[in-house]
Parts: C-alpha cells; structure tokens; sequence
C-alpha cells in the first residue's frame, strides 16, 4: 500500500511539473510572436526608409547630371557669346544689325 502511495506522489509531481513546464513554454511562445512581430513592423518601416533613400539619390543623381551639364555649357565659347550679347549688347561677326532710321 505505502508503494502505491508513493507512486502517486511521484505521478503527481510528475504531472505538476509538467503542466508547469508547459506553461513556461508556452509563455515563451507567447513571447517570441510578439517580438516576431514588434521585429516585423520595424523591418517594413526600414524597407519603407530604404525606398525613400533610393528616390532621393536617383533625384540628386539627376541633379548633379544637370549641373554637370549646365558648367560644361558655361565653360564653352557659346555661353560667353550669348552673354555678351545679352549683357553688353555685342553682335558677332555674323550677325545681321538693324538700325531705327533717324538714328
């Protein structure tokens, strides 16, 4: 008699201790889908960074093409002659003047 009891005790224990372990697992699941999903939600808002990097480096990619091209212009004999023209009121070689009568 005092055996039964005794693997009763233990069977008891047995099962306690199981059911304890299985809670501190599943708490542990519990814990990880959350950090799963806290680590989700900011993985989607650094892809959401990510994306706006890229646009804004095309964009300064294209600007920085546009003002190489703008001081190549500037550094060329065509933008001094129109400047000259525009500025001082220079005619080129080339060009036809017309004069108001009576000047």
């Amino acid at each position: 008699m005092a055996k039964k009891t005794a693997k009763r005790r233990t069977q008891r224990h047995n099962r306690s201790g199981m059911a304890i372990i299985a809670c501190v697992v599943l708490i542990l699941c519990v814990v990880l889908m959350y950090n799963s999903v806290k680590l989700n939600d900011k993985l989607d808002g650094y892809k959401a960074s990510v994306a706006e990097l890229q646009s804004q480096i095309e964009d300064q990619t294209e600007m920085k093409t546009a003002l190489e091209n703008k001081q190549n212009y500037m550094n060329s004999d065509d933008y001094y002659k129109e400047l000259a023209r525009e500025k001082l009121g220079l005619a080129g070689s080339d060009d036809i003047i017309f004069k108001k009568s009576g000047e």
